[in-house]
């Protein structure tokens, strides 16, 4: 095998930092817990998300790439006080259904709203 062969080869033996093929999370999860990430860069998926179009550009610094949510889809910032031990249940519900908990809470407000009648029509995300 030539120097430029042994460059461009992959394979295992001449590259120490292959990511295994996991067949449990666990096995994943002990692998990551034991190795460092940056040896595997070029091994990984790009997984950066490209923003929606009807996004705006946010108005912060100038120069800023931030994007805003459209003015219709605007949300007013609230703040509430719940009991801790509440806080902590929506958490676990909300892990178990992968969402952040404040998507969950919104979303049950919405739901309610709608149970009550016509007063208001939720717009939920």
């Amino acid at each position: 095998m030539t120097d430029t062969d042994k460059m461009t080869d992959t394979s295992t033996e001449d590259h120490p930092h292959s990511i295994p093929v996991f067949t449990t999370e666990e096995e994943a999860q002990e692998f990551w817990a034991t190795h460092d990430s940056t040896d595997y860069w070029d091994q990984m998926e790009n997984v950066t998300a490209t923003p929606p179009r009807q996004l705006g550009i946010g108005p912060g610094r100038a120069g800023s790439r931030a994007r805003k949510r459209p003015s219709e889809g605007r949300m007013d910032l609230i703040s509430l006080r719940f009991p801790s031990a509440m806080i902590e249940a929506v958490k676990e519900i909300a892990a178990q259904r992968h969402l952040p908990y404040q998507t969950l809470m919104r979303s049950w407000i919405g739901e309610r709203l709608a149970q009550e009648g016509d007063h208001v029509k939720p717009e939920v995300e």
